[in-house]
């Protein structure tokens, strides 16, 4: 059993995919979900009645959460816990760089550590232990956690110790991801009216220049089975493509084509806030109209 007790808050498909394999690495673990820590604990971690419960048993936090206004939130309640000396904070969620400045200053007012360590990775994959981890922190944190990453990650970029950088990585590769799915989605459509079948057309994407995550991924495994199943909704989407246009923005970059990208992602989200986000796919193809 590790020396470091882990703390965990906010158990949805992607939280709960990394609790469940830190806790099979041997670390003890106490969690916290506003839905209901004690059916969504993994087995042998304690389900705390609150956040401030999950601190102040924990020498690290792990915050999985859906939006900035729930991880500011939590953040407000771990600065008001009791939480030992050597308490860090770990951030998975998608934010944005500004969120992970606040953050920071917020806590080490309170001389608790944080660091940024955002995912690329499905659920699926998360549990199979092949996630990507985007790291910006101290390096004696880096140090502390890494036995933790290891346990549901496979490879982890150390983006060094500016504040926000691991936020940062994370929209740009978002904003790449998001913007892959819609195009995707309007030249497949396309495809299809013309009479080539998404089976032909992603095995010539395989070979060939125009492939990407949503043709390699997104597209065989959700959307030529039928499933329309990723495990990230639109709401996820939509926040993070408007996350990066509004950071990008406020840093003074063109922003053109996130912008066009985003507007897709939230005339679907308006529409069916709940559906997944590859029904992107089915609505582009269907001229706005949600699937039955």
């Amino acid at each position: 059993m590790s020396e470091e007790t882990v703390g965990f808050i906010g158990l949805g498909n992607l939280g709960k995919a990394i609790a469940d394999n830190i806790v099979g690495g041997g670390f003890e673990m106490a969690v916290f979900d506003i839905a209901g820590a004690g059916k969504l604990a993994p087995e042998g971690a304690y389900a705390a009645a609150s956040v401030a419960g999950v601190a102040e048993r924990s020498s690290l936090v792990f915050l999985c959460l859906p939006t900035i206004a729930s991880v500011e939130a939590v953040v407000a309640e771990i600065c008001d816990a009791t939480a030992p000396d050597d308490l860090v904070v770990v951030n998975t969620s998608t934010a944005s760089p500004r969120c992970a400045a606040a953050a920071h200053a917020r806590l080490g007012g309170k001389g608790i550590g944080y660091a940024d360590a955002t995912v690329s990775g499905t659920p699926p994959r998360t549990r199979a232990a092949q996630a990507r981890l985007m790291f910006s922190g101290e390096p004696e944190h880096l140090r502390r956690l890494t036995p933790v990453f290891e346990t549901f990650s496979e490879k982890v970029f150390d983006l060094g110790s500016e504040v926000g950088n691991g936020q940062r990585m994370k929209l740009v590769n978002n904003c790449l991801v998001h913007a892959a799915l819609a195009v995707s989605s309007e030249a497949l459509a396309w495809g299809e009216k013309g009479g080539l079948s998404m089976k032909t057309m992603l095995e010539v994407l395989e070979e060939t220049s125009g492939r990407n995550i949503a043709t390699d991924h997104y597209f065989p495994r959700a959307v030529l089975t039928g499933t329309y199943d990723t495990g990230a909704t639109i709401g996820i989407a939509r926040k993070d493509i408007e996350t990066f246009v509004e950071e990008a923005r406020a840093d003074g970059c063109r922003v053109a084509v996130a912008e066009s990208v985003y507007g897709s992602m939230r005339e679907l989200h308006e529409a069916a806030p709940d559906v997944d986000q590859v029904t992107m796919y089915a609505f582009t193809r269907d001229g706005g109209k949600i699937p039955e």
